[in-house]
C-alpha cells in the first residue's frame, strides 16, 4: 500500500494493549533522513513532475490492523504511521506557504475527513486534536502542565519537522517530494480478522521466535572463525550487548557501526555523499565485515578473538560518551552539545582517535578535543547560513576519521584540529545580521544559551546549561523590541526593517519562560528594569548592573568588553549593533580555537564558498551562471507575492544579500525570509533583471543546461 492507500478512507485508533507515541527525536530524524537520501539521489531540478513516477521507490515496513467498522485499530505500525500523518500536516503547511492550494488540499483529504458535518483526523485519538490543529501554525505551542508523555513525545517530534526538515525538501523540490511520498513510499499492511488475531499477529511478530539481526549474524560470524574455544568470546560478546543495550534497544547495532566507521571503513567520499564502506555499514554491518575481513586484518583465529575484545574495549568508551550525550556533564560539555544538535556520528571520530592503552583522563580529553571542534564547525556554520543538519555535520564527523586513526597522542590530535580550524574558510565576522528566522529557532535558542551559560559560569554562578536546553523549555527566547511596528516606525520606515532589526541575534535574549510570559508587550523602558533581576547577559542592559558586581565588573575587564556589554538606557537600532558585536565577540570567545593549540587556526583561510552556497541539487550554483556569462555579476533580484515587491542582490561569492542587509547562501532562504515563511521555491520565486526585461532564475538555469553553457 502506498501512503496515500494507508491514509485513505480509514478512521485509525488504537487498541487497548497498544503503546502510544514513543518515538524520540533520534526516530523522527532517522526517518526524515532515510526519506530525504532516498528521494535526493533521484531528483533533479530540471525534471518534469511526471518523472517522480520512475523515482525509485522506498519501503517503510508493515503494520498490523484489525477493522471495526468505521474504525480501523492499529495493531503495530502506529509509530511510523503516526511519524507519517505529522508530517503530512507539516507539508501542507509548506505547500500553502508556496501558494500550492491543490495539493495541500490533497493533503487534507489524507490528514482528516469529513462526515456528518464533522472534521475527523485520520488517527483519531482525541488527546492529540487540540495540539494537531495548531502544531505548525504557530511559532511556540505550549503544552499544558498535565500533559501526557505521549503528547509531550508528539510535540517534541513536531519540533523536529519544524527545525530540521531539509532546506532542499522544503524548497523547489517540495512538490516532487510529496508526489513521492505519496506514490512511492509503501507499507505493507497485514490485517488481522478480529481483535484476538491482531493481538496473537502482535506478540508472535514482537515476542515469539528468534529474529536474527545484523548484530547476531555477526557474533555468529567471528565465533565461528574463532573454533571450539569460543566460551569466552561468547561471554565477553554477550556482557558487551547487555551492557550497551542498557541505553537503549539500538545501542548495541548503534556501537558496532561506529566501531567499524572509526577503525577500520574506507570513509574517503565525495563532498556530497557518503563512501560506500559508510553506506554498506549502516545497513546489514555483518555483511561488510564477512567481504572486508582482510581490511580489518582477520586472518586467523586469534585475530577474530581480538576483535571480540577490542569490540569489549571500545564498548566501555562508547557507553562513556552515550551517557554524557545524553546527561550533561562538566568534562564532556561539547559530546551534550553535539548530541543536541543532532550530531550522531561524533563517536566515530573519537573512538578512530582512541588507543586501547588510553587511561581514562587521555580518552577525556581527546573526546573532549574532537567534540569541541565539532561544536565550533556547527556554530561557525549557523551563523554564516551555511548547512547544518545532523547529515552534513555527521559528514563532517566522518571526514575526520581518516586523520585520527591508529590512536593519535593528544599534542599530535591538537595539531590535526588546529589544521582543520585553519582550513575552515568561515568564522563569525559574518554574523553582523544574523538573527531568528522561520525555520532556525532551535538554532538562535542553542546559541543564546551558550552566551548566556558562559557569562553567568565566568561570573561565579551556577552551570545551568543543561536547564538551558531542557526540552521541556523552562527558558524561552524574548524579544527586547515588542511586536510593535509603531513604536519604532520613525527609525525602522517600513514593516521589513522593523521586523529584520527585531528578530537579530543582538535584539533577542534568553529568560525563563514565567518570567518572559509576564513581560508581554511592554516598552524597553518599562521592562529593562525586570532583566536585571534575571541572568547577566539581560542584566547588563540596566544601568546599575555593575553596582556592587565585583565578579560581573571582573569579567568585563579580564576579556575587555567595556565598550560592548554595557547598559543602554534607550534600546534603538545603535543598541542592536552593539549588541550584535558583543554576541559576536562572545562567540569568538567560547569557541576559541586556541585551544587546540595554534595561533594558526585563528583566522580562516580564503577560499571559493561558491559550490557550498546556493546551488540546486548540487549541481548548478549561481556563480556558475555568472562565470559562464549567463548572468551579470551583482545581478538585482526580484521576486512578487500577492501584490508585494520584493529586491536582492547576487554577491560575489553566490550569497544573496536582501535589502534589509542580511544575506543567504540560497536562493530558497533569501525568499523565506523576505516572505517571512516557511516555504519558498526560490529558483522559481526569484527573477533576474537583465537589461529591459526580467526572467525568472529557473528558466534561465533550464536554457543553460539546455544549452550546454553549464
Amino acid at each position: 500500500m502506498t501512503i496515500e492507500d494507508v491514509f485513505t478512507g480509514h478512521r485509525y485508533r488504537l487498541d487497548s494493549y497498544q503503546r502510544d507515541y514513543t518515538w524520540g527525536r533520534d526516530d523522527v530524524r532517522r526517518l526524515i533522513d532515510d526519506l530525504r537520501n532516498k528521494f535526493i539521489a533521484n531528483w533533479r531540478f530540471e525534471h518534469d513532475r511526471e518523472e517522480v513516477a520512475r523515482y525509485q521507490p522506498y519501503f517503510l515496513g508493515p503494520y498490523v490492523y484489525h477493522e471495526a467498522a468505521p474504525v480501523t485499530y492499529l495493531v503495530d505500525g502506529q509509530q511510523r504511521i503516526t511519524t507519517l500523518h505529522l508530517m503530512l500536516i507539516y507539508l501542507r503547511e509548506l505547500l500553502r506557504a508556496q501558494d500550492l492550494e491543490d495539493q495541500a488540499a490533497r493533503l487534507s483529504s489524507l490528514i482528516l475527513s469529513h462526515k456528518f458535518g464533522k472534521s475527523v483526523y485520520t488517527l483519531d485519538i482525541p488527546e492529540r486534536d487540540q495540539f494537531l490543529e495548531v502544531a505548525f501554525q504557530e511559532t511556540e505551542f505550549t503544552l499544558p502542565d498535565n500533559s501526557s508523555g505521549a503528547l509531550r513525545r508528539l510535540w517534541e517530534a513536531a519540533l523536529v519537522l519544524q527545525e530540521e526538515f531539509p532546506e532542499e525538501l522544503r524548497s523547489d523540490a517540495l512538490p516532487y517530494f510529496v508526489d513521492w511520498l505519496l506514490d512511492g513510499v509503501s507499507m505493507v499492511g497485514i490485517r488481522a480478522a478480529t481483535p484476538e488475531q491482531g493481538w496473537e499477529i502482535y506478540e508472535s511478530m514482537n515476542d515469539r521466535g528468534v529474529r536474527l539481526g545484523p548484530i547476531d549474524l555477526l557474533k555468529s560470524f567471528l565465533l565461528s572463525k574463532i573454533g571450539p574455544e569460543t566460551a569466552g568470546a561468547d561471554n565477553i560478546w554477550r556482557q558487551m550487548v547487555s551492557g550497551l543495550a542498557g541505553i537503549d534497544a539500538n545501542a548495541p547495532s548503534d556501537f558496532i557501526k561506529t566501531f567499524l566507521i572509526g577503525r577500520y571503513a574506507d570513509v574517503n567520499m565525495d563532498s556530497n555523499d557518503s563512501s560506500p564502506d559508510v553506506k554498506r555499514i549502516n545497513g546489514p554491518f555483518h555483511t561488510w565485515v564477512k567481504d572486508n575481513v582482510g581490511q580489518i586484518g582477520l586472518v586467523r583465529p586469534q585475530d577474530y578473538r581480538s576483535l571480540i575484545d577490542d569490540l569489549s574495549a571500545y564498548a566501555q568508551r562508547y557507553r562513556t560518551l552515550a551517557a554524557a550525550a545524553h546527561t550533561y556533564d562538566g568534562e564532556l560539555k561539547s559530546v551534550f552539545f553535539n548530541a543536541y544538535n543532532g550530531i550522531t556520528s561524533q563517536a566515530a571520530p573519537i573512538l578512530a582517535a582512541v588507543d586501547p592503552r588510553d587511561d581514562s583522563s587521555t580518552f577525556k580529553t581527546k573526546a573532549k578535543l574532537i567534540a569541541d571542534y565539532l561544536d565550533l564547525v556547527f556554530a561557525r556554520r549557523i551563523v554564516n547560513d551555511l548547512p547544518s543538519s545532523s547529515i552534513h555535520l555527521d559528514r563532517e564527523a566522518v571526514r575526520l576519521v581518516e586523520r585520527l586513526r591508529d590512536g593519535v597522542s593528544i599534542d599530535r590530535l591538537r595539531a590535526i584540529l588546529a589544521e582543520e580550524v585553519a582550513a575552515l574558510d568561515y568564522d563569525f565576522t559574518s554574523m553582523k545580521t544574523y538573527g531568528l528566522r522561520s525555520n532556525n529557532s532551535r538554532q538562535v535558542r542553542y546559541l543564546l544559551a551558550r552566551l548566556t551559560g558562559f557569562v553567568e559560569t565566568a561570573c561565579e554562578r551556577g552551570d545551568e546549561m543543561d536547564r538551558y536546553l531542557d526540552a521541556q523549555r523552562p527558558f524561552e527566547i524574548e524579544h527586547i523590541w515588542a511586536n510593535h511596528f509603531e513604536r519604532y516606525q520613525p527609525e525602522t520606515g517600513t514593516r521589513a526593517i522593523f521586523d529584520s532589526y527585531r528578530n537579530r541575534l543582538g535584539a533577542l535574549l534568553l529568560l525563563k519562560k514565567s518570567d518572559n510570559a509576564s513581560y508581554q508587550d511592554l516598552p524597553y523602558e518599562e521592562k529593562v528594569g525586570f532583566y536585571q533581576r534575571q541572568n547577566h547577559l539581560a542584566g547588563s542592559l540596566h544601568v546599575s548592573h555593575r553596582e556592587r558586581n565585583s565578579a560581573f565588573n571582573r569579567f568585563v575587564k579580564t576579556h575587555r568588553l567595556d565598550r560592548l556589554l554595557r547598559p543602554f538606557p534607550k534600546f534603538d537600532r545603535k543598541a542592536i549593533g552593539a549588541r550584535q558585536d558583543l554576541y559576536q565577540r562572545l562567540c569568538e570567545l567560547i569557541w576559541n580555537p586556541t585551544v587546540f593549540g595554534s595561533r594558526l587556526a585563528a583566522s580562516p583561510q580564503s577560499a571559493d564558498r561558491s559550490r557550498t552556497r546556493t546551488r540546486a541539487r548540487y549541481d548548478v550554483a549561481i556563480t556558475d551562471l555568472i562565470t559562464k556569462g549567463v548572468l551579470p555579476p551583482n545581478a538585482t533580484l526580484i521576486g512578487r507575492r500577492r501584490g508585494e515587491l520584493f529586491q536582492a542582490e547576487i554577491l560575489d561569492d553566490g550569497r544573496i544579500q536582501v535589502t534589509s542587509g542580511e544575506t543567504f547562501r540560497s536562493l530558497s532562504a533569501a525568499g523565506e525570509f523576505v516572505l517571512q515563511t516557511k516555504s519558498c521555491p526560490g529558483w522559481n520565486f526569484w527573477h533576474a533583471q537583465l537589461n529591459d526585461r526580467e526572467a525568472r532564475l529557473a528558466d534561465i538555469r533550464r536554457e543553460a543546461l539546455e544549452r550546454g553553457i553549464v
